[in-house]
Protein backbone atom coordinates (compact mmCIF):
# COMPACT_ATOMS: atom_id res chain seq x y z
CA UNK A 1 0.00 0.00 0.00
CA UNK A 2 1.62 3.24 -0.97
CA UNK A 3 2.41 5.49 1.92
CA UNK A 4 2.59 2.14 4.50
CA UNK A 5 6.43 1.61 5.89
CA UNK A 6 5.11 -2.13 4.70
CA UNK A 7 3.84 -4.10 1.53
CA UNK A 8 2.31 -7.06 1.79
CA UNK A 9 1.19 -10.10 -0.54
CA UNK A 10 -0.20 -13.51 -0.69
CA UNK A 11 1.53 -17.03 -0.80
CA UNK A 12 -1.17 -19.25 -0.88
CA UNK A 13 -3.57 -18.25 1.97
CA UNK A 14 -0.78 -16.52 4.59
CA UNK A 15 -0.32 -13.00 3.89
CA UNK A 16 3.52 -11.79 3.74
CA UNK A 17 5.20 -8.55 4.74
CA UNK A 18 7.89 -6.65 3.55
CA UNK A 19 8.95 -4.05 6.05
CA UNK A 20 10.37 -0.45 5.20
CA UNK A 21 13.85 -0.07 6.29
CA UNK A 22 15.62 3.21 6.98
CA UNK A 23 17.20 3.64 3.60
CA UNK A 24 14.28 3.52 1.84
CA UNK A 25 14.50 -0.21 0.52
CA UNK A 26 12.68 -3.30 2.11
CA UNK A 27 13.48 -6.15 3.91
CA UNK A 28 13.23 -9.83 2.24
CA UNK A 29 9.42 -11.23 2.61
CA UNK A 30 8.43 -12.66 6.07
CA UNK A 31 5.20 -15.06 6.50
CA UNK A 32 3.28 -12.60 8.95
CA UNK A 33 1.30 -16.36 9.83
CA UNK A 34 -2.05 -14.52 9.55
CA UNK A 35 -4.84 -15.26 6.74
CA UNK A 36 -6.43 -11.92 7.13
CA UNK A 37 -5.25 -9.06 5.40
CA UNK A 38 -6.49 -6.86 8.45
CA UNK A 39 -4.40 -8.92 11.05
CA UNK A 40 -1.47 -8.67 8.70
CA UNK A 41 -1.30 -4.90 8.40
CA UNK A 42 -1.60 -5.28 12.72
CA UNK A 43 1.32 -7.68 12.63
CA UNK A 44 3.42 -5.44 10.33
CA UNK A 45 3.03 -2.64 13.00
CA UNK A 46 4.09 -4.37 15.95
CA UNK A 47 6.97 -4.98 14.03
CA UNK A 48 7.67 -1.85 13.42
CA UNK A 49 6.92 -0.39 17.10
CA UNK A 50 9.25 -3.66 18.10
CA UNK A 51 12.20 -2.59 16.53
CA UNK A 52 12.13 -6.01 14.46
CA UNK A 53 13.56 -4.60 11.33
CA UNK A 54 16.90 -6.22 9.53
CA UNK A 55 18.64 -3.03 8.39
CA UNK A 56 20.80 -4.73 6.06
CA UNK A 57 20.27 -8.40 4.20
CA UNK A 58 23.39 -8.46 2.14
CA UNK A 59 26.12 -8.80 4.77
CA UNK A 60 28.00 -11.31 4.46
CA UNK A 61 28.82 -13.88 7.15
CA UNK A 62 32.47 -14.19 6.02
CA UNK A 63 33.21 -10.30 6.20
CA UNK A 64 31.09 -9.70 9.49
CA UNK A 65 32.93 -12.93 11.46
CA UNK A 66 36.76 -13.10 9.89
CA UNK A 67 37.96 -10.94 12.78
CA UNK A 68 35.24 -11.32 15.02
CA UNK A 69 37.45 -12.52 17.70
CA UNK A 70 40.83 -10.32 17.48
CA UNK A 71 41.95 -9.15 20.90
CA UNK A 72 41.70 -5.40 19.97
CA UNK A 73 38.77 -6.15 18.44
CA UNK A 74 34.55 -5.13 19.21
CA UNK A 75 33.82 -8.92 20.85
CA UNK A 76 36.96 -8.45 23.18
CA UNK A 77 36.51 -5.12 24.03
CA UNK A 78 33.47 -5.30 24.81
CA UNK A 79 34.20 -8.05 27.44
CA UNK A 80 37.10 -6.16 29.35
CA UNK A 81 34.93 -3.68 29.53
CA UNK A 82 32.34 -5.27 31.07
CA UNK A 83 34.61 -7.02 33.48
CA UNK A 84 34.42 -10.07 31.98
CA UNK A 85 37.52 -12.61 32.59
CA UNK A 86 39.31 -12.97 29.25
CA UNK A 87 42.59 -13.45 27.80
CA UNK A 88 44.56 -13.05 24.49
CA UNK A 89 44.32 -17.61 24.49
CA UNK A 90 40.29 -17.23 24.76
CA UNK A 91 40.36 -15.35 21.76
CA UNK A 92 42.86 -16.91 20.33
CA UNK A 93 40.74 -20.94 20.88
CA UNK A 94 37.45 -19.29 19.75
CA UNK A 95 39.16 -17.48 16.37
CA UNK A 96 40.57 -21.17 15.68
CA UNK A 97 37.23 -22.48 15.91
CA UNK A 98 35.66 -19.36 13.32
CA UNK A 99 38.47 -20.35 10.77
CA UNK A 100 38.55 -24.01 11.03
CA UNK A 101 35.18 -25.18 11.48
CA UNK A 102 32.73 -21.86 11.17
CA UNK A 103 33.65 -19.96 8.02
CA UNK A 104 33.94 -23.13 5.78
CA UNK A 105 30.48 -23.88 6.48
CA UNK A 106 28.97 -20.74 6.96
CA UNK A 107 31.28 -18.21 5.44
CA UNK A 108 29.59 -17.90 1.55
CA UNK A 109 25.92 -17.30 3.46
CA UNK A 110 24.32 -14.20 3.87
CA UNK A 111 23.60 -13.28 8.25
CA UNK A 112 19.93 -13.19 7.16
CA UNK A 113 20.15 -16.76 5.87
CA UNK A 114 21.82 -18.97 8.72
CA UNK A 115 18.32 -20.11 10.53
CA UNK A 116 17.73 -22.94 12.72
CA UNK A 117 17.75 -25.91 10.13
CA UNK A 118 20.96 -24.76 8.79
CA UNK A 119 22.62 -24.51 11.92
CA UNK A 120 20.79 -28.25 12.86
CA UNK A 121 22.89 -29.31 9.74
CA UNK A 122 25.60 -28.10 10.53
CA UNK A 123 25.64 -29.58 13.86
CA UNK A 124 25.14 -32.79 12.76
CA UNK A 125 27.88 -32.65 10.14
CA UNK A 126 30.06 -32.19 12.90
CA UNK A 127 28.72 -35.36 14.99
CA UNK A 128 29.45 -37.26 11.70
CA UNK A 129 32.69 -36.08 11.19
CA UNK A 130 33.48 -37.89 15.19
CA UNK A 131 33.67 -34.12 17.06
CA UNK A 132 32.60 -34.77 20.78
CA UNK A 133 29.82 -33.38 22.05
CA UNK A 134 31.66 -31.02 24.33
CA UNK A 135 33.53 -29.89 21.14
CA UNK A 136 30.82 -29.71 19.14
CA UNK A 137 29.02 -27.01 22.35
CA UNK A 138 31.98 -25.03 22.06
CA UNK A 139 31.75 -24.42 18.02
CA UNK A 140 27.92 -23.61 18.71
CA UNK A 141 29.08 -21.30 21.58
CA UNK A 142 31.58 -19.40 18.91
CA UNK A 143 28.75 -19.03 16.32
CA UNK A 144 25.64 -17.99 18.58
CA UNK A 145 28.33 -15.29 19.99
CA UNK A 146 29.15 -13.87 16.23
CA UNK A 147 25.10 -14.28 15.25
CA UNK A 148 24.30 -11.98 19.41
CA UNK A 149 26.59 -9.24 17.51
CA UNK A 150 24.89 -9.13 14.58
CA UNK A 151 21.45 -8.73 16.30
CA UNK A 152 22.70 -6.08 18.09
CA UNK A 153 23.89 -4.45 15.23
CA UNK A 154 20.47 -5.16 13.76
CA UNK A 155 22.04 -7.05 10.73
CA UNK A 156 19.22 -9.55 11.31
CA UNK A 157 16.18 -10.09 13.35
CA UNK A 158 17.14 -12.63 15.93
CA UNK A 159 19.46 -15.23 16.27
CA UNK A 160 18.00 -18.32 15.40
CA UNK A 161 17.53 -21.48 17.66
CA UNK A 162 20.70 -23.12 18.54
CA UNK A 163 19.90 -26.80 19.37
CA UNK A 164 23.11 -27.79 21.27
CA UNK A 165 24.70 -31.52 20.95
CA UNK A 166 24.49 -34.25 23.63
CA UNK A 167 27.37 -33.64 25.77
CA UNK A 168 28.51 -36.98 27.23
CA UNK A 169 32.07 -36.20 28.53
CA UNK A 170 34.60 -39.16 29.18
CA UNK A 171 34.32 -39.85 33.02
CA UNK A 172 37.90 -39.28 34.32
CA UNK A 173 39.39 -41.48 35.84
CA UNK A 174 41.44 -41.60 39.04
CA UNK A 175 43.59 -43.65 41.11
CA UNK A 176 42.97 -45.86 44.05
CA UNK A 177 44.79 -44.93 47.36
CA UNK A 178 46.99 -47.96 47.10
CA UNK A 179 47.72 -46.92 43.88
CA UNK A 180 48.70 -43.43 45.05
CA UNK A 181 51.25 -44.40 47.80
CA UNK A 182 52.80 -46.72 45.42
CA UNK A 183 53.23 -43.57 43.08
CA UNK A 184 55.56 -41.92 45.16
CA UNK A 185 56.78 -44.86 47.37
CA UNK A 186 59.14 -45.54 43.79
CA UNK A 187 62.01 -43.49 42.90
CA UNK A 188 61.79 -40.81 40.13
CA UNK A 189 63.82 -39.79 37.73
CA UNK A 190 63.42 -35.81 38.26
CA UNK A 191 63.05 -34.30 41.65
CA UNK A 192 61.00 -31.37 40.15
CA UNK A 193 58.35 -34.02 38.40
CA UNK A 194 57.88 -35.86 41.11
CA UNK A 195 57.23 -32.48 43.21
CA UNK A 196 54.97 -31.55 40.86
CA UNK A 197 52.81 -34.50 41.09
CA UNK A 198 53.12 -34.93 44.64
CA UNK A 199 51.59 -31.53 45.41
CA UNK A 200 48.97 -32.31 42.69
CA UNK A 201 48.14 -35.45 44.50
CA UNK A 202 47.46 -33.83 47.58
CA UNK A 203 46.07 -30.22 46.92
CA UNK A 204 44.16 -30.98 43.64
CA UNK A 205 45.93 -27.75 41.89
CA UNK A 206 45.57 -27.26 38.33
CA UNK A 207 49.06 -27.67 36.24
CA UNK A 208 49.29 -24.19 34.99
CA UNK A 209 48.69 -23.41 39.11
CA UNK A 210 51.75 -25.54 40.08
CA UNK A 211 53.72 -23.71 36.92
CA UNK A 212 52.85 -20.54 38.21
CA UNK A 213 54.38 -21.31 42.09
CA UNK A 214 57.32 -19.44 43.21
CA UNK A 215 59.23 -19.64 46.10
CA UNK A 216 57.85 -16.31 47.62
CA UNK A 217 54.30 -18.07 46.77
CA UNK A 218 55.61 -20.85 49.38
CA UNK A 219 54.72 -19.74 52.96
CA UNK A 220 55.33 -22.72 55.81
CA UNK A 221 52.87 -25.39 55.20
CA UNK A 222 50.88 -22.73 52.96
CA UNK A 223 50.88 -22.57 49.00
CA UNK A 224 49.41 -19.01 47.59
CA UNK A 225 47.93 -19.17 44.62
CA UNK A 226 47.13 -16.46 42.81
CA UNK A 227 48.27 -16.65 38.91
CA UNK A 228 48.66 -19.23 36.23
CA UNK A 229 51.02 -20.04 33.52
CA UNK A 230 49.36 -20.49 30.16
CA UNK A 231 51.51 -23.45 28.28
CA UNK A 232 50.69 -22.70 25.39
CA UNK A 233 51.59 -18.69 25.06
CA UNK A 234 54.44 -19.52 27.41
CA UNK A 235 53.14 -16.23 29.52
CA UNK A 236 51.77 -15.94 32.78
CA UNK A 237 48.32 -14.96 33.81
CA UNK A 238 47.18 -12.30 36.41
CA UNK A 239 44.77 -14.40 37.94
CA UNK A 240 43.40 -18.32 38.19
CA UNK A 241 41.33 -19.52 35.93
CA UNK A 242 38.73 -18.50 38.47
CA UNK A 243 39.78 -14.94 38.85
CA UNK A 244 40.11 -16.01 42.46
CA UNK A 245 43.44 -16.34 44.96
CA UNK A 246 43.40 -18.46 47.34
CA UNK A 247 46.06 -20.58 49.97
CA UNK A 248 46.06 -24.22 50.39
CA UNK A 249 47.85 -26.41 52.61
CA UNK A 250 50.68 -29.14 52.30
CA UNK A 251 51.59 -31.91 54.61
CA UNK A 252 54.90 -31.29 56.18
CA UNK A 253 56.45 -34.33 54.77
CA UNK A 254 55.38 -32.38 51.08
CA UNK A 255 56.85 -29.52 52.65
CA UNK A 256 60.67 -30.74 53.00
CA UNK A 257 60.33 -32.23 49.49
CA UNK A 258 59.48 -28.77 48.53
CA UNK A 259 62.71 -26.87 50.73
CA UNK A 260 64.91 -29.35 48.91
CA UNK A 261 63.80 -29.01 45.70
CA UNK A 262 64.28 -25.15 46.59
CA UNK A 263 67.79 -25.97 47.50
CA UNK A 264 68.52 -27.48 44.42
CA UNK A 265 67.15 -24.66 42.47
CA UNK A 266 70.16 -22.86 39.97
CA UNK A 267 68.15 -19.78 40.75
CA UNK A 268 67.50 -17.76 43.80
CA UNK A 269 65.12 -15.20 45.11
CA UNK A 270 61.14 -15.30 45.67
CA UNK A 271 60.49 -14.63 42.12
CA UNK A 272 62.13 -17.63 41.32
CA UNK A 273 60.06 -20.59 40.09
CA UNK A 274 59.89 -23.61 41.64
CA UNK A 275 59.49 -25.45 39.30
CA UNK A 276 62.42 -24.03 36.99
CA UNK A 277 63.90 -24.26 34.07
CA UNK A 278 67.21 -23.54 32.56
CA UNK A 279 66.00 -19.96 31.96
CA UNK A 280 65.72 -17.59 35.03
CA UNK A 281 62.13 -16.41 33.70
CA UNK A 282 60.67 -19.50 32.69
CA UNK A 283 59.27 -22.46 34.62
CA UNK A 284 59.59 -26.18 33.80
CA UNK A 285 57.40 -27.56 30.49
CA UNK A 286 54.38 -29.19 31.87
CA UNK A 287 54.76 -31.72 30.11
CA UNK A 288 57.40 -33.41 31.93
CA UNK A 289 55.74 -33.63 34.71
CA UNK A 290 53.00 -35.35 32.98
CA UNK A 291 55.52 -38.11 30.98
CA UNK A 292 57.30 -38.48 34.02
CA UNK A 293 53.49 -39.33 35.85
CA UNK A 294 52.80 -41.74 33.37
CA UNK A 295 56.40 -43.47 33.32
CA UNK A 296 55.86 -43.87 37.08
CA UNK A 297 52.31 -45.19 36.37
CA UNK A 298 53.78 -47.76 34.31
CA UNK A 299 56.58 -48.43 36.64
CA UNK A 300 53.73 -49.82 39.34
CA UNK A 301 52.11 -52.06 36.77
CA UNK A 302 49.74 -49.81 35.08
CA UNK A 303 50.30 -49.58 31.52
CA UNK A 304 50.16 -47.09 28.78
CA UNK A 305 46.72 -49.26 27.44
CA UNK A 306 45.30 -49.41 31.01
CA UNK A 307 45.87 -46.00 31.28
CA UNK A 308 43.82 -44.78 28.72
CA UNK A 309 41.57 -46.63 28.88
CA UNK A 310 41.15 -45.82 32.43
CA UNK A 311 40.76 -42.26 31.35
CA UNK A 312 43.78 -41.21 33.65
CA UNK A 313 45.88 -38.21 32.87
CA UNK A 314 47.00 -35.31 35.09
CA UNK A 315 44.01 -34.14 35.97
CA UNK A 316 43.11 -37.18 37.77
CA UNK A 317 45.16 -35.93 40.56
CA UNK A 318 42.33 -32.85 41.14
CA UNK A 319 39.84 -35.58 41.06
CA UNK A 320 41.53 -37.71 43.40
CA UNK A 321 42.03 -34.95 46.29
CA UNK A 322 37.97 -33.74 45.25
CA UNK A 323 36.86 -37.44 45.90
CA UNK A 324 38.63 -37.50 49.36
CA UNK A 325 37.03 -34.48 50.68
CA UNK A 326 33.75 -35.31 49.82
CA UNK A 327 33.92 -38.88 51.29
CA UNK A 328 35.31 -37.33 54.01
CA UNK A 329 32.55 -35.06 54.88
CA UNK A 330 34.22 -31.86 54.22
CA UNK A 331 31.81 -29.38 53.50
CA UNK A 332 31.84 -28.53 49.65
CA UNK A 333 32.65 -24.78 50.95
CA UNK A 334 35.93 -25.85 52.32
CA UNK A 335 36.79 -27.98 49.38
CA UNK A 336 35.83 -25.05 47.41
CA UNK A 337 38.39 -23.32 48.95
CA UNK A 338 41.14 -26.08 48.48
CA UNK A 339 40.47 -26.70 44.33
CA UNK A 340 39.12 -23.39 43.38
CA UNK A 341 35.97 -24.53 42.56
CA UNK A 342 33.10 -21.46 41.81
CA UNK A 343 29.89 -24.00 42.04
CA UNK A 344 28.95 -26.62 44.02
CA UNK A 345 27.95 -28.10 40.89
CA UNK A 346 31.65 -27.88 39.54
CA UNK A 347 32.77 -29.38 42.95
CA UNK A 348 30.19 -32.38 42.49
CA UNK A 349 31.48 -33.13 39.07
CA UNK A 350 34.84 -33.91 40.25
CA UNK A 351 33.50 -36.33 42.91
CA UNK A 352 34.13 -39.82 42.41
CA UNK A 353 32.25 -42.68 45.06
CA UNK A 354 34.91 -45.10 45.26
CA UNK A 355 35.25 -47.99 48.37
CA UNK A 356 38.78 -47.55 47.73
CA UNK A 357 38.57 -43.87 48.73
CA UNK A 358 36.93 -44.59 52.19
CA UNK A 359 40.06 -44.56 54.56
CA UNK A 360 40.07 -40.55 54.38
CA UNK A 361 41.81 -40.64 57.55
CA UNK A 362 45.26 -43.06 56.33
CA UNK A 363 44.48 -40.56 53.78
CA UNK A 364 44.94 -37.13 55.26
CA UNK A 365 47.99 -38.41 57.40
CA UNK A 366 49.84 -39.42 54.62
CA UNK A 367 48.75 -36.73 51.45
CA UNK A 368 47.41 -34.30 53.65
CA UNK A 369 48.05 -32.46 57.03
CA UNK A 370 48.54 -35.48 59.05
CA UNK A 371 46.84 -35.37 62.38
CA UNK A 372 44.55 -32.74 61.88
CA UNK A 373 41.87 -31.62 59.43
Amino acid sequence: MKGKPFSLHKRGKIWYAQLKLPDGSFSNARSTGERARGRAETWCVEQLKAGQVVVRTSDSFRTFAQDFFAWDGGWATDKRASGKRISPRHCDERGALLLNHILPAFGNYKLAEIDRGAIKLFRNKLHKDGLSGGSINKILSVLKAILTAAEENSLIRAVPRIDRAADQPKSRGILSVDEVRRLFSIPWEDQRAYVCNRIAACTGLRRGELLALTVGDVRGNYLSISRSYDERSREMNTTTKTGRARTVIVPPIVRQEIESLINSSPWEGPSAFLFYSSLADKPMEGSFAVDAFYAALDKIGISEAERKARNITFHSHRHFVNSILINARVPLQRVQMITGHLTNEMTQRYYHAEDNLCDILAIQEELFITGEC
